[in-house]
């Protein structure tokens, strides 16, 4: 039997949140008129595919993952958008969208989880719950995130409800790889698992439905956290978390379907705030970059310097900020990484200060402790 497609209305949305215990909610203290959403992108998402320099060294690092750019996606003279992101640079052009390259968290080494442990939490080490429940905590108001389980950036004191599609993540080959280890005796399940490895290798779902399915999860994520926020009592403080993003093989095969269904998300997104798009900021961004060049299997590796999207009406957009320190063999780190030369929780900061109006003392003692200043000049004045 063919499934019916999700559809939200303004009564699911307040069905949702009724649901979810926000039967008066108290999302507009501290926050009126201001929407935040945080995107996470879980696995390393490449951001030399996303946002591409013009820069000579790219094409002798990456060789096969090159391809040709048309004109009327570049940004600047130094950059330019991946093809899949049309919606992304029309938001570019009219000043809703914004970048900063080349930037991390100050966590150096390449454990996925760890290094999404570090980005949600952004604390000292006697801090366990996240940055984002400490924000909202700041405020005394309630958050979204659209996951199956809170993430750690909304755990704590808080109130923090979730909700999630009813769409099975993409299996990820490193998932795979550690199903494998713990079941290695098994010989049945081991040899069903390896036939799954192939296929992910290959970029081969089981079948088209399947993959249809799990490609429309961003989409269809992106869309409700727009049609909840919309709502008359809708959460102004939202966090998606999107898995898939570890692409150490067939990259480009990969990221150009994964970047089309999320610039297809960032429209759905727009479309459903409607009026709110003009108050929203949001920031995308993932653990760690991947390395510059290309590896055996035609992907690429975990890295540290990463990209940062900034999407909204809110947003000081048409720019591309921070320092860009090139694809020279001397610039990179560790002799493989994009270098890190920008801040992640500088970005935050900044965002959250001269969006939702944070006062400095609260975001360098309690949101952020210990963090570099942040950065100026990313929401419009």
């Amino acid at each position: 039997m063919k499934q019916a497609p999700l559809k939200f209305t303004r009564r699911t949305a307040l069905g949702l949140l009724a649901a979810a215990g926000f039967n008066q909610p108290s999302f507009a203290k501290g926050v009126k008129n201001k929407n935040f959403i945080f995107v996470l992108l879980r696995g390393g998402m490449d951001g030399l595919s996303a946002v591409i320099p013009k820069d000579k060294e790219l094409s002798s690092l990456r060789k096969t993952l090159t391809f040709e750019r048309p004109k009327n996606l570049a940004l600047n003279s130094e950059f330019e958008l991946h093809p899949a992101f049309t919606s992304l640079k029309a938001f570019f052009d009219q000043g809703n969208a914004s970048f900063i390259h080349a930037c991390s968290t100050t966590y150096r080494e390449r454990s996925h989880f760890d290094a999404q442990d570090f980005l949600e939490t952004l604390g000292n080490n006697q801090v366990h719950d996240g940055w984002l429940n400490r924000t909202l905590k700041s405020f005394g108001g309630n958050g979204l995130a659209l996951a199956r389980s809170v993430p750690l950036a909304l755990l704590g004191e808080a109130d923090v409800a979730n909700w999630s599609p009813p769409i099975f993540d993409e299996v990820t080959p490193d998932l795979l790889d550690r199903i494998s280890t713990l079941f290695e005796n098994d010989i049945e399940l081991t040899q069903s698992l390896e036939r799954a490895r192939t296929n992910a290798i290959q970029d081969m779902p089981v079948n088209r439905r399947d993959s249809r399915r799990f490609n429309l999860h961003y989409e269809i994520a992106l869309e409700a956290i727009g049609r909840i926020m919309s709502a008359k009592d809708g959460p102004g403080i939202a966090m998606a978390a999107l898995n898939g993003w570890d692409t150490h093989v067939n990259q480009a095969v990969q990221l150009e379907r994964k970047f089309k269904r999320l610039d297809d998300g960032f429209l759905a997104l727009k479309t459903q705030l409607g009026p709110k798009w003009d108050q929203t900021c949001i920031v995308v961004c993932s653990e760690f970059g991947r390395t510059a060049a290309i590896n055996g299997t035609r992907g690429t590796d975990h890295g540290t310097g990463g990209l940062v999207m900034l999407l909204g009406g809110a947003v000081a957009g048409g720019k591309v900020h921070g320092d860009w320190p090139g694809l020279k063999k001397k610039n990179l780190y560790q002799g493989r990484d994009l270098f890190p030369a920008n801040d992640v929780t500088a970005v935050l900061k900044g965002v959250l200060r001269d969006h939702l109006g944070i006062d400095r003392n609260t975001l360098d003692r309690t949101i952020f402790p210990g963090s570099a200043r942040a950065l100026d000049g990313l929401i419009q004045s």
